[in-house]
């Protein structure tokens, strides 16, 4: 009974917890969430803070691993062996989804630096592409299930809603950041977000820094801008002059694709900062992250029940690859981040690769049917059957001695 009531109260806390940051995110942009300002290391500055990105991350990894060791442990297989595969799936998921934003953007934000792989290694503040990282995730998983000779179908069914709930956190990254952001929507639509020229930290510590401290310009801000009132966007005329970043006669300078060069917050006085946070909003556009994390939970409830009424080991696995993807190209719809047009045939990288992985799921499930039912024999069973053969071994060793 006591073992009982300690799992409820652990399984307690962690929803309480999840519900306090599903809240925060859904309600904030919270890119920091404390700034320690700056300390000399070594002769060179380096920035000490939370991100709220990060942070996101971290707890994501913390709750999809509880909910994956109490599912191997329901499926029969050793819970240690989650701790294992959910460090590769992080690390190379985080590895996957940066490789597939760098390749993507490579031309707009990293070819052009002097230096870019400072900029490449930066992930604090978001740039990760969810199916780069699932692609490379499930290949070093996979691997290492191989190389371990453990049921792959079994522990693929065993993370599937679990990499579900660690997309909802990311999704939740994605809100406190300002990044996936959707696109222009009606003023009185109910749900519209209007997202800040940049956001309060929500501990700042750094005595020299203005009211933003170590935040950076929102993306949605930044991108209305750079497309001006033509393409939906705001009119440089209504903002402040003191915004910009400006050449030695005065005038605005221009990026590569002629949008306006906002100043960063660092570059803003106090008094400016205080002004900024005060007045400057972007145009409402759809929540399409809060979206996103209510999408990820939703098909994480229904891959929980399906896990249930299986017929075969793998279904669980094969569901999400098709139910996902028709999820995520709706969404990119609303997405104001990637230009896209369904009528003319024009997708996105993302509905791209959603058709391809839910053709794959829907093969996969079909071809399911021509498999066993079972992956295999379960750990207690492999665990016997090679405690009776070291036995085995130590009486034969004894025989000849």
């Amino acid at each position: 009974m006591k073992n009982a009531q300690r799992r409820l109260l652990i399984t307690e806390y962690f929803f309480s917890l999840s519900f306090i940051i599903f809240h925060l995110a859904l309600q904030f942009m919270q890119q920091v969430i404390i700034d320690f300002g700056q300390v000399n290391l070594f002769g060179h500055s380096v920035a000490l803070r939370i991100y709220g990105y990060g942070l996101m991350l971290v707890l994501g990894f913390i709750c999809s691993t509880f909910l994956a060791r109490r599912r191997a442990k329901r499926f029969g297989e050793s819970p240690d062996v989650i701790v294992t595969v959910g460090l590769l799936s992080l690390v190379s998921g985080i590895v996957g989804a940066r490789l597939a934003y760098v390749i993507e953007k490579w031309q707009d934000q990293f070819a052009w630096r002097s230096d870019p792989m400072g900029e490449i290694l930066d992930i604090t503040s978001g740039g990760l592409i969810y199916f780069g990282g699932v692609v490379l995730a499930v290949v070093v998983v996979w691997v290492y299930l191989r190389v371990k000779r453990l049921p792959i179908r079994r522990y693929l069914d065993i993370l599937a809603p679990v990499v579900m709930l660690g997309l909802a956190f990311g999704r939740m990254g994605c809100t406190l950041n300002g990044c996936c952001y959707g696109g222009r929507c009606n003023t009185d639509y109910p749900l519209a977000m209007r997202f800040p020229y940049a956001s309060r930290p929500l501990l700042l510590l750094d005595d020299k820094a203005n009211v933003f401290g170590g935040s950076s310009v929102s993306p949605v801000y930044s991108h209305q801008v750079a497309v001006g009132p033509d393409h939906g966007g705001l009119d440089v005329k209504d903002l402040p002059p003191w915004l910009f970043v400006r050449d030695s006669s005065g005038r605005i300078l221009h990026n590569t694709k002629g949008g306006p060069i906002l100043k960063t917050p660092l570059e803003l006085t106090g008094e400016q900062a205080r002004e900024a946070d005060k007045k400057l909003r972007s145009l409402p556009v759809q929540p399409a992250q809060v979206f996103g994390v209510i999408n990820a939970l939703l098909i994480t409830g229904l891959l929980l029940c399906y896990s249930r009424l299986r017929r075969r080991e793998g279904e669980v696995f094969s569901l999400m690859l098709i139910l996902y993807p028709i999820t995520r190209f709706a969404l990119e719809g609303i997405r104001g981040d990637n230009p896209h047009n369904l009528l003319k045939l024009e997708l996105t990288h993302n509905q791209y690769t959603s058709l391809g992985m839910m053709v794959l799921g829907l093969v996969l499930f079909i071809c399911l049917r021509y498999f066993r039912p079972s992956a295999g024999g379960f750990w207690y069973e492999r665990s016997a059957a090679a405690d009776r053969g070291v036995e085995g071994v130590a009486k034969r060793q004894k025989r000849k001695r």
